[in-house]
């Protein structure tokens, strides 16, 4: 493509911007935002070629726009992006969200509107362009969530671009993806949140890897954070239910010293962790 935009360039705009780069795919790639200091900075640390701060502009030149903003932002960003748009330009997003977002864009835009959404399940509790990596998205599943109006060759533009930064393509409707998020994404959030919060401060001294490992992400942005949870409120509460019930089976198998019991529910629950794991290993 001639031009790739980037709405938010901060670590997942950054790290597809310098993806792009490595690529190849895009004889330009500008950064659409507000603040021209950071946007600047941008632009010195090599992430993109140049910025705008009139998103109409922007939008005007791109043939491919992306936007990265919080999640309760994504959806207005598009639909003020979309007025400027050429006809046969394209807007994705990487929000972790999608339902509400498809919703609010299908009741502005109507439905011939060139929005395809897009997630790609990759990141860090870390934020800002500085820790942006180009190979952030080698192996990591893309989720892509066409509706039914969405058109064929839309969707294998975008299976070709995330497969360009290294991005293995799953498909869903945006409920399925809000459902399946909330369990593998959002509900760890909240979790280690409680976690971090419940242990009291002059203990902190004693807390090692393991309080680490459990806790890191919830070292995130709050505001982000607070903005995925409420979008996607119930699916994060049917999750926490179902993550509920597995903690009281374990409380109640404790509070029993029920040994036999115990070992079994660990057991399951490793069983399920080195799965992971070895889907990990072997993308």
């Amino acid at each position: 493509m001639q031009t790739l935009a980037i709405r938010g360039v901060g670590l997942i705009g950054g790290s597809i911007a310098k993806a792009a780069r490595k690529a190849g795919i895009a004889q330009e790639i500008v950064g659409i935002g507000r603040d021209e200091a950071r946007l600047q900075k941008a632009v010195e640390h090599q992430v993109i070629d140049r910025f705008e701060t009139d998103s109409k502009r922007a939008a005007s030149q791109a043939d491919l726009i992306v936007v990265c903003t919080p999640v309760d932002c994504i959806a207005k960003d598009i639909v003020e992006l979309h007025g400027s748009l050429r006809p046969e330009a394209l807007i994705t997003d990487a929000g972790s969200v999608k339902e509400q977002i498809v919703r609010e864009v299908a009741e502005k835009l109507g439905a011939g509107h060139r929005y395809l959404g897009s997630h790609p399940l990759a990141g860090s509790e870390k934020t800002g362009f500085e820790h942006a990596e180009a190979d952030l998205f080698q192996n990591a599943v893309v989720v892509l969530t066409p509706e039914e109006q969405s058109s064929k060759n839309d969707l294998k533009f975008l299976e070709t671009f995330w497969k360009s930064l290294g991005g293995k393509i799953t498909i869903m409707s945006p409920a399925e993806h809000d459902r399946a998020l909330a369990a593998t994404s959002h509900l760890p959030h909240l979790i280690a949140a409680a976690l971090a919060s419940s242990v009291p401060e002059d203990q902190l001294p004693l807390a090692a890897t393991g309080f680490g490992d459990t806790t890191r992400i919830a070292s995130g942005d709050p505001h982000l954070w607070s903005s995925i949870f409420c979008q996607n409120s119930n699916g994060t509460l049917a999750a926490a239910k179902e993550f509920q019930q597995q903690l009281n089976a374990l409380l109640d198998a404790v509070e029993a010293k029920d040994t036999e019991k115990i070992n079994t529910l660990l057991q399951a629950a490793k069983t399920r962790r080195d799965l992971w794991q070895q889907d990990r290993n072997n993308p």
